[in-house]
């Protein structure tokens, strides 16, 4: 009688404690039925690479090299082979105050790779035989006319070519400073009017290099009047979309307006720059925000390579540099590095990261490691992600 009431006692006991976890476990519990669970990443490890079958384990040692080196909060990597999509890799936590881990899906700023995406949508208009690489841009015979106001006498402004847009040779120069970051307030329009009225060209056109933000911006410009049409659209639909990409879009200017997936950006030795700038009105030379896929679908479908058929015929292409057997365009802001590399006719690669260096090997070693990791690579999967992956 007395083990059978001491087996009893035994029972409720652990009857309770089992009751007093689940009840604990339910308190823990969100409505979706969830328990809730603060993130942790290590940040030394990957965080996603979705549907990915082929483990890289050199090359995630190497973008950990550079992270730990250059500080970078969270990295994306997409290698194409072939027109493959053989590697995306996901590094870090894009947004570090509340450890959201990078994703796939994570969008970046792209900075200045919107220029090669400009380029294209400007090499469709050729194509079509709406404009060529020497069409004027302003003046009585340019595209353009006199929608910014009357050109100054003599001032070569009625010059200015496409080709030297694309190319920075228009002699338009940032001095005392690059407009594009200046102006605050003005729209697009009315820096160029600005501009023209009270900046010399530096150069006869075609005679200097100069790089400029403002010519890009100009181009959008030109973009918009012979489609008549807004440039984002444009290009999201002629562009974007025949190249299978739809999250692409421009970017606004402040935290609180971050679009859904977008990184959180840094830079703490620039502290008022990174959410202070005017990234909307980059638009054409600045503004576009992607994820490391996008942008390798878009070099797939403008690399000169037969396995996906490409948006723009290879004679225009090679108008350009993007004609060239290797070409690279970075993209640099406060909080923000990007590049794209077409490596040669077997490879390209796209690195994002949602913080930038002034370190002077910064670049060459972000290229280095990742063809340096290309190169070690003997065999290759015979995958192709960009099926696996549905947006």
């Amino acid at each position: 009688m007395v083990n059978r009431m001491k087996t009893r006692i035994l029972y409720l006991i652990l009857l309770i404690f089992a009751i007093s976890i689940v009840e604990a476990q339910e308190k823990s519990t969100n409505r979706t039925g969830k328990k809730k669970e603060r993130i942790k990443v290590n940040t030394s490890k990957r965080n996603l690479r979705e549907g990915a079958t082929f483990d890289f384990p050199e090359m995630d040692k190497r973008i950990d090299s550079l992270r730990t080196k250059y500080d970078l909060p969270g990295v994306t990597v997409a290698i194409v082979r072939n027109d493959k999509l053989v590697y995306i890799n996901c590094y870090g936590v894009q947004d570090s105050d509340i450890q959201i881990p990078t994703q796939n899906s994570s969008l970046f700023r792209i900075a200045s790779i919107s220029k090669p995406i400009t380029v294209v949508a400007l090499l469709k208009l050729m194509q079509e035989g709406k404009l060529s690489m020497e069409t004027k841009v302003f003046g009585k015979d340019g595209i353009l006319s006199e929608d910014f106001g009357t050109l100054p006498e003599n001032s070569n402004w009625d010059k200015i070519t496409i080709r030297h847009l694309i190319e920075h040779k228009s002699g338009i120069q940032n001095i005392p400073n690059d407009p594009m970051f200046d102006y605050k307030g003005l729209t697009n329009k009315e820096i160029i009017a600005r501009i023209i009225a009270e900046r010399s060209l530096s150069s006869i056109p075609g005679e200097e290099n100069h790089y400029s933000n403002i010519g890009y911006n100009i181009l959008g410009r030109v973009i918009e009047k012979i489609t008549n049409s807004d440039y984002e659209n444009y290009v999201k639909t002629e562009i974007l979309s025949p190249c299978g990409i739809s999250r692409m879009k421009i970017g606004l200017n402040t935290l609180e307006e971050r679009f859904p997936d977008e990184v959180k950006y840094y830079q703490p030795d620039e502290p008022g720059w990174v959410y202070g700038m005017d990234v909307w009105r980059m638009d054409a030379h600045g503004g576009w925000i992607a994820s490391a896929t996008d942008l390798a679908r878009f070099i797939t479908h403008v690399n000169r390579i037969d396995a996906v058929p490409d948006i723009i015929k290879k004679e225009w292409l090679e108008q350009t540099y993007l004609g060239f057997e290797q070409w690279t365009h970075n993209g640099s802001l406060p909080g923000i590095a990007s590049m794209l590399t077409r490596f040669n006719d077997e490879f390209s690669f796209v690195f994002l990261t949602n913080r930038r260096s002034w370190a002077n090997d910064f670049w060459n070693d972000i290229s280095s490691s990742i063809i340096g990791g290309i190169k070690e690579q003997e065999t290759w999967p015979d995958i192709d992600l960009f099926k696996k992956i549905k947006w």
